[in-house]
């Protein structure tokens, strides 16, 4: 449906557009062909107007010109030589009018201008031209003009799909990200509520045989269920957010940030029995927001700690290299398959072992921060060899 109302909305906006600048184009185009149609006319007007001026005799007139000539008082009317009778009574007739230009008409396709013209020596004379050349031309424009317009409508049509499109790609990109976060959501918060409505049921049916003490572990583990889920939605919203929010101005210590993700982590990590050491010379400063660091920084110990068997050693590291800021988190566990390095920070794409989320929302959310700082995210590894990834971000 809003795929539809999306298409419908751009061919709107092309209907729209294009008629538009067809209509600019078609006045423009008309005025142009009156401009250029009255310019004509005045330019034939003028030649006539000349040869009225500087004929002599009847004799020799400008081709497609016939002249006409009355002497003062009543001597007869002298016409050019070889002229066609219709033509000769057209002249007769104009010559004994006042002066002024006329149109006649020969036939149906045969339009004659005649301009008359009194001297200061009392005689009167008239000028006629054939008009056929002249509606030729203006026959010949129109022609051209209706081309262009085509040709510019097409023009028209095709910016204006191309307007269109754009216009409407962000409210695409818009929806898009609106059906991926509803897709997110519903993707990574199905198994916990899963779980924890299955667990919530068999507590509630235990509740009514059992005495309270033996619920206490079910309890604990109802709590960390609903801990899990928490952190399933600080994740989408934090993602969400990272994505297209500016980089902040404020002034973080990421080596302080680092030493707190790894202190609310130990725990976790004694649980499997995972050593989670961190070396970090301190302070080292980046722009940016503390929360989505912490966040990011999270995601990772607690992809690499889901990932190392127990009596393995998970690291953070915290130091300058090469003019910007690193924050590596290395494992000795698992590994990675270098196979799989190109989906490793795809939404909900999942490795093959390790009981963290090795790929998945976790690693995309580090993505979106490590852009949102204008950083970026390295990571090597092999299968059985352990991995490593870097957060790398720009100095403040």
């Amino acid at each position: 449906m809003d795929e539809a109302r999306l298409t419908l909305a751009r061919r709107r906006s092309v209907a729209q557009t294009a008629g538009a600048i067809g209509l600019v184009l078609l006045l423009v185009g008309a005025l142009m062909y009156v401009l250029t149609i009255g310019q004509e006319s005045r330019a034939l007007d003028a030649g006539l107007t000349k040869v009225l001026a500087m004929a002599e005799d009847v004799d020799d007139p400008p081709p497609g010109q016939f002249l006409a000539r009355q002497r003062a008082g009543t001597s007869p009317v002298e016409v050019t030589p070889n002229t066609s009778p219709a033509l000769t009574r057209v002249l007769h007739d104009a010559i004994g009018r006042p002066p002024g230009r006329y149109e006649r008409s020969l036939g149906d396709d045969q339009p004659i201008r005649v301009l008359v013209a009194r001297r200061a020596d009392g005689s009167r004379w008239a000028v006629a031209a054939d008009l056929a050349p002249l509606h030729r031309q203006q026959e010949q424009l129109g022609l051209a003009l209706l081309v262009a317009e085509l040709a510019g409508l097409a023009g028209a049509l095709v910016a204006a799909a191309l307007l269109a499109r754009r216009a409407v790609a962000p409210l695409a990109t818009a929806l898009t990200l609106q059906r991926r976060f509803v897709a997110d959501a519903s993707h990574e918060l199905r198994t916990p509520l899963t779980v924890l409505h299955t667990r919530a049921q068999l507590l509630a049916r235990r509740a009514r045989t059992q005495p309270p003490e033996r619920l206490a572990g079910q309890l604990d583990q109802l709590v960390a269920d609903t801990r899990a889920l928490g952190e399933v939605v600080e994740d989408l919203l934090v993602s969400a957010a990272a994505e297209h929010q500016p980089l902040p101005e404020t002034e973080v210590d990421l080596a302080a940030v680092a030493r707190e993700v790894v202190a609310s982590m130990s725990a976790y990590a004694e649980g499997r029995a995972v050593d989670l050491r961190i070396a970090a010379a301190g302070p080292v400063p980046v722009r940016g927001a503390p929360t989505a660091l912490r966040r990011a920084l999270t995601a990772l110990v607690d992809n690499a700690v889901g990932h190392v068997s127990a009596g393995g050693h998970v690291t953070v590291t915290v130091d300058r290299r090469d003019g910007r800021v690193a924050a590596e988190v290395a494992d000795d566990g698992v590994g990675l398959d270098p196979v799989e390095a190109d989906r490793l920070f795809d939404r909900f794409a999942h490795g093959t072992s390790g009981a963290g989320r090795r790929f998945g929302l976790g690693l995309a959310l580090v993505q979106h921060v490590a852009r949102a700082h204008r950083g970026s995210v390295d990571v090597t590894g092999t299968p059985g060899g352990g991995a490593t990834f870097t957060l790398l971000l720009p100095p403040a």
